[in-house]
């Protein structure tokens, strides 16, 4: 949830600062927002998060997982610099992560780094708070419970302060081996895309009664997930042997995945839902280089462009 220097995002237009946007953003009272995580894939939809932005378009209910719940944060909070600066400019800080801080126990990714100290007023990125609190939008941010097996979703009422919020994005956004758990209330979390739609949150607004969705991923239409290989399953089940249910996940995720977005594409047909998919990605979830990260999110701002019609039109606007 880093805080990116005003006017940092490449787009043809100045973007409104998050009080601005707030003033004079338009929600879209009868649809919900869904984002897919995908640790650094989610530079190509960062620029969705801040064309829709840009656009003045905000929804009533948003919901995220792993690194779609730094979309998430950067979307309700209205801070489009932020969202090109997560997913981009952070990979230059030095504390970011690497093989050093994985060796050293951080993480390959510094997550209490990332998600928790450079948000704080004195941080290298402070978060704003402020604006997060106050757009309306409801929000749902998923996390799973390893100690209990089971997903939680929290809601924005219990991630009000800068306390609260950044352990729940770390823990939403905790791959398995490469980053250690996340501890909430005394339980042990890990990504949230262990739960039943293999981390594709549209449950959430499903279950809130919203009945049409924009749901924005980080893999291609064709993308169909592969089966867990039998060398990484023999390391989860010893890497989480106290957590037997991390592994259950895992090894269900890809079944419960292509199942999610086939339901998905479903919604799609019958005009309930508006699915956005990358046309052209080749970075991993684990990209570490500038060049290759700003210019995927490039990428995804082309596509966006390009697609910005047809999602007001599905919007009704």
């Amino acid at each position: 949830m880093p805080h990116g220097p005003e006017g940092a995002v490449p787009t043809g237009d100045p973007c409104p600062a998050p009080a601005d946007s707030i003033a004079t953003m338009t929600t879209i009272d009868d649809t919900a927002i869904v984002f897919e995580g995908g640790g650094m894939r989610n530079a190509y939809t960062a620029a969705v998060v801040s064309e829709l932005i840009a656009e003045g378009i905000n929804f009533p209910h948003v919901s995220g997982v792993s690194a779609g719940a730094s979309h998430l944060c950067n979307f309700v909070s209205r801070d489009a610099a932020r969202s090109h600066s997560t997913f981009v400019d952070l990979v230059d800080d030095p504390e970011f992560g690497g093989v050093g801080h994985f060796r050293r126990g951080q993480g390959y990714f510094n997550a209490e780094y990332i998600y928790e100290r450079i948000c704080y007023p004195d941080g290298a990125m402070p978060f704003d708070l402020g604006a997060f609190l106050r757009n309306p939008a409801r929000t749902n941010v998923a996390a799973f419970n390893a100690s209990r097996g089971e997903v939680r979703w929290f809601t924005k009422d219990e991630i009000s302060t800068l306390d609260t919020l950044g352990p729940v994005i770390r823990a939403s956004s905790t791959l398995p081996i490469l980053m250690p758990p996340t501890i909430i209330e005394g339980d042990t979390y890990v990504d949230g895309a262990l739960g039943p739609n293999g981390g594709l949150p549209f449950d959430a607004p499903l279950r809130d009664g919203y009945r049409k969705l924009l749901v924005v991923l980080t893999r291609p239409r064709d993308y169909v997930k592969p089966p867990l290989t039998p060398s990484v399953s023999a390391l989860l089940r010893m890497a989480y042997r106290r957590f037997p249910s991390v592994h259950q996940g895992v090894a269900l995720r890809a079944s419960r995945y292509n199942a999610g977005r086939r339901c998905l594409f479903g919604l799609e047909e019958r005009g309930r839902a508006y699915v956005f998919c990358p046309d052209n990605l080749w970075i991993t979830n684990t990209e570490s280089h500038r060049e290759r990260l700003e210019a995927t999110y490039r990428a995804g701002l082309v596509q966006i462009r390009r697609e910005m019609p047809a999602i007001k039109a599905f919007l009704g606007m």
